[in-house]
């Protein structure tokens, strides 16, 4: 043989806290239901899945469209969705830009020949409806882009009426909702958002690789009407079918994960159980107390203003002396504790400390708060 047998070590690696912005530890009955048996992807166990994982994305998303469905891939999967689906070379697409994620849908437009324009603000800010609608009003786009929850720079945008100011111009409202969804209200049919997209890894405690999608009526119909195609595996015109989003046509095509359909699954079972009402409630209470914490031991906040900042991630500004890698590591591998540094526009500006999901309870924040003033003491030999 040209390459002979490779030699593999056992590698054991022992599960850490993980509270950095995703991913979250697994809930313990989704690790469980993720070893459920294989199935085939045209036999009626199949489809009967997915009938549930739709059922469940409608309670989590807040909505009654029957295009919803998920996509085999990580949130990125649901970006290029959503955007290719609904936008081509002949339409516009208007990015509010305040993080790295925002900058992924401007090279995803780029690489598709989407025209785009741009309306900024500073990272550790949120965009007032005022720029929105003279955005809107000027550049008269096909949709808007906007992040929800921003896990490269802690902020939650307010979207309430937005969709309703988007309509008015003819724009549809994208919406990326990857570290939000399920901790935090979200109403897609009462807040007019036409395309959203979610991932599992973040407040559902599921696994990454799988990413719900959904579209109002309006976008069905510009989907339906469109003049350009997108790429095969993200065209949802297909998926639809395969989904059985509008009739039984149980038509194939491609295979999705069956262990990621059945944490999906269960994920969903849990927010349901739990109840959306309570869930964005414990969150906000847990986060509340997490701030609480910080600020008592000195820590700075990167976002300003509290209402600007994102409950399931917050960032925290690197103390003066600190080198964040000194600090993350004392973190991980003193106290088996994992949090993140700055991404994009907060790369050398913030510590990143996600508290979501599972591990959004108190028994975590005390954790990590502690492990956060040992470090700040061991690695900056200061005082708090």
């Amino acid at each position: 043989m040209l390459v002979p047998p490779p030699q593999f070590e056992d590698r054991d690696e022992q599960e850490l806290l993980l509270c950095g912005p995703g991913p979250s530890n697994l809930l313990p009955s989704v690790r469980k239901d993720m070893t459920k048996p294989v199935l085939s992807p045209i036999c009626d166990d199949y489809f009967n899945v997915m009938s549930d994982i739709r059922t469940g994305l409608k309670y989590a998303f807040q909505t009654k469209s029957e295009l919803i469905l998920a996509i085999s891939g990580s949130g990125h999967s649901g970006m290029e969705t959503i955007i290719t689906n609904l936008l081509g070379p002949s339409d516009t697409l208007l990015i509010a830009k305040r993080g790295i994620w925002d900058l992924r849908a401007e090279t995803i437009a780029y690489k598709h020949g989407i025209p785009t324009h741009i309306t900024e603000v500073p990272f550790n800010a949120t965009f007032s409806f005022e720029q929105l609608e003279a955005a809107l009003s000027n550049y008269r786009p096909t949709a808007l882009f906007i992040t929800h929850g921003d896990s490269s720079t802690g902020t939650i945008q307010r979207l309430e009426g937005l969709g309703h100011i988007c309509h008015k111009y003819g724009t549809l409202l994208l919406v990326d909702t990857v570290v939000s969804l399920g901790a935090v209200p979200f109403l897609m049919d009462e807040w007019g958002v036409d395309a959203v997209y979610t991932s599992t890894q973040k407040a559902l405690s599921g696994p990454a690789g799988i990413t719900p999608v959904a579209f109002s009526e309006l976008a069905q119909q510009k989907i339906n009407s469109r003049t350009h195609e997108p790429a095969f595996y993200f065209d949802v015109k297909l998926i639809a079918k395969q989904w059985n989003c509008f009739e039984k046509s149980k038509n194939y095509h491609h295979t999705l994960s069956p262990p990621l359909i059945w944490a999906l699954r269960r994920s969903l079972i849990e927010l349901s159980n739990e109840t959306l009402p309570k869930a964005w409630s414990r969150h906000a209470q847990t986060t509340a107390l997490f701030h609480k914490m910080l600020s008592n031991y000195g820590f700075e906040f990167l976002i300003p203003k509290p209402e600007d900042r994102l409950a399931t991630v917050t960032t925290v500004k690197v103390p003066n002396g600190c080198v964040d890698q000194d600090f993350m590591n004392h973190i991980r591998y003193k106290h088996g504790i994992v949090i993140f540094g700055g991404l994009g526009p907060t790369v050398g500006k913030a510590l990143r400390i996600g508290i979501m999901g599972v591990n959004s309870n108190e028994d975590v924040v005390t954790k990590v708060v502690q492990a956060m003033v040992d470090a700040t003491r061991t690695v900056m030999k200061s005082k708090i």
